[in-house]
């Protein structure tokens, strides 16, 4: 939890044409919530009227609620990591001192939705004098590339498009045009095999919806669109009984049920072709 510090809003530098209305409506004089029933009452008699009427008393009725102590002083943030606050106060348009009726949550909720780290948004008044903003972000998983840009994706498939993608160089390089929308499948999965995924630099997504994953940035496994799970179990007990991946392989074809075809390096095919041997 963090207190975000706000900028002070010129409704405190309050005029002497104010100040004297207030004290001509007896606002000092009476208990704040017979203040605020009468201005209810107002509102809603307005709101069968004009616009123009409805507009002043709104902003009477805001002005009265920051007069009788009902003004933003803190703003109070949970769940916050990677959002910069500077962009929450930016993006709300908060200022200390300005009413705290005044703020519109529904928007402000959309608002905070709007920022790349956040995935939800929650926003409470805490009377006489707080806003609670409540965020959970992103959480990324992978870094897609699209057309010479990187965005950070989550479970979800949703992006965080930032500009700092090259601090999460652990994470696995996706690309394919709807590779966000799967790759959480495909870490759910590599999950289930742990030393498998963590040798994967990198995953391609194809039209045929499968995936070609790559191990230790030089060998490509092409995985076949159903039963990838099998495919997986298969190629870790080929890698603990013959060190696939420490041979001159360049691709292990997976797709067809029942086949295994390997690919030699181009230095690995050279050498067994002039010498005949194999690698």
């Amino acid at each position: 939890m963090s207190s975000v510090k706000l900028k002070r809003h010129p409704i405190n530098k309050r005029k002497k044409t104010q100040r004297s209305l207030f004290q001509k409506l007896g606002v000092r004089r009476l208990p704040p919530f017979v203040v605020i029933l009468g201005l209810c009452v107002l509102l809603l008699w307005g709101s069968f009227h004009n616009n123009a009427l409805t507009s002043n008393l709104s902003t009477l009725f805001d002005t009265t609620m920051a007069h009788i102590g009902f003004r933003l002083e803190d703003v109070v943030v949970e769940g916050r990591m990677r959002t910069n606050k500077e962009q929450i106060l930016t993006k709300l348009e908060l200022k200390r001192g300005i009413p705290l009726l005044s703020i519109n949550l529904f928007d402000a909720k959309e608002k905070l939705e709007s920022l790349s780290w956040v995935k939800a948004a929650r926003v409470e008044r805490r009377f006489p004098d707080t806003l609670l903003i409540r965020i959970s972000e992103k959480e990324p998983i992978a870094i897609w590339q699209n057309q010479n840009k990187t965005y950070l994706v989550d479970y979800d498939g949703e992006l965080v498009e930032t500009k700092e993608a090259n601090k999460y160089k652990e994470l696995p390089l996706v690309t394919g045009h709807k590779a966000p929308e799967h790759v959480g499948q495909l870490i759910t999965l590599l999950e289930k095999f742990p030393a498998i995924k963590a040798r994967v630099t990198a995953a391609m997504h194809l039209r045929s919806m499968r995936w070609d994953i790559r191990l230790d940035e030089k060998v490509d496994i092409r995985l076949p669109e159903k039963n990838a799970e099998s495919a997986l179990e298969y190629l870790l007990v080929l890698e603990n009984r013959h060190h696939l991946m420490d041979r001159e392989i360049m691709t292990v074809d997976m797709r067809i049920p029942g086949q295994l075809i390997l690919r030699l390096t181009p230095a690995a095919m050279q050498r067994k072709v002039t010498l005949g041997k194999d690698v």
